[in-house]
């Protein structure tokens, strides 16, 4: 896969999407492509300008179509006849991100996002050179650039080879069970501070562990995020409800589960 950004930042961008982690490693690696494109460069004044005040009044600046139209027709240009590509703008009244959506976007061959700043982009630049516009949450950036780099790192993990472990991505939070959120995980030493490692993790019963992890999932995505729960079939559930049952209340706690009568409320056998 590789990455197009348009961005008034590309030094910025670069330094940050290539300098760390896994997904930069691959950069380097050449597992997954990163150019950057400056609007800059498609523009005719001795300034540069790639804004401009909006027709009607208001604050801030609005991007030139031109610039941008520009800059996104160099990306595709770049692109194969046959690849699979999908021009979008960051914005925070786009679609919102999620798991599901960094998964569709990760079969794409190549993804074009496009950056903008100041009051935002010319609409008809959006209507005619963007495929859709993504939000990464319901608040606002200073510009699209680290919205950008969200999506690079989300979508980029889920290339092959980039993650050490191929299962790891299919086994954390909204990829797991269900969608549920990951179950709490613990590593040495055995005890820390006086506080052990629940005591199932050491059994040595990998069957037991893994029905073990995916009631806690269950209780963590009760707990923390109820929209998400999605039970299973009543036997099952029964099952795993009474697993969190023999956990003592220190033991719940352990879990990361501090309000135990909220969590078993919402696991009910109907």
């Amino acid at each position: 896969m590789k990455f197009h950004v348009v961005t008034l930042f590309p030094e910025m961008l670069e330094s940050a999407a290539r300098g760390f982690g896994v997904v930069g490693q691959a950069i380097a690696r050449g597992e997954i492509g990163l150019s950057v494109i400056n609007p800059r460069e498609f523009t005719s004044n001795v300034h540069h300008t790639i804004d401009d005040r909006p027709f009607g009044g208001g604050d801030g600046m609005i991007m030139m179509a031109e610039p941008l139209a520009e800059s996104v027709a160099k990306a595709r240009a770049s692109t194969t006849a046959s690849a699979k590509v999908r021009a979008i703008h960051v914005s925070p009244r786009g679609r919102p991100f999620n798991d599901a959506v960094a998964r569709e976007l990760a079969q794409l061959d190549d993804l074009i996002l496009v950056t903008s700043r100041y009051g935002g982009a010319d609409q008809r630049f959006l209507n005619e050179c963007v495929d859709e516009e993504i939000s990464i949450g319901d608040y606002i950036l200073t510009g699209g650039d680290l919205a950008a780099l969200v999506l690079i790192d989300a979508v980029g993990r889920l290339q092959k080879g980039v993650l050490g472990n191929e299962a790891s991505s299919s086994n954390e939070s909204f990829a797991g069970t269900n969608g549920l959120l990951e179950h709490p995980q613990y590593t040495r030493p055995r005890e820390w501070r006086g506080l052990p490692v629940p005591s199932i993790y050491t059994s040595g019963d990998h069957a037991k562990i893994a029905l073990f992890q995916e009631a806690l999932s269950l209780a963590v995505t009760a707990l923390r995020r109820p929209d998400l729960l999605v039970l299973p079939e009543p036997k099952k559930l029964s099952k795993l409800r009474a697993l969190l049952d023999t956990l003592t209340d220190d033991e719940f706690r352990l879990c990361g589960l501090a309000d135990r009568d909220r969590v078993m409320s919402h696991l009910l056998v109907r």
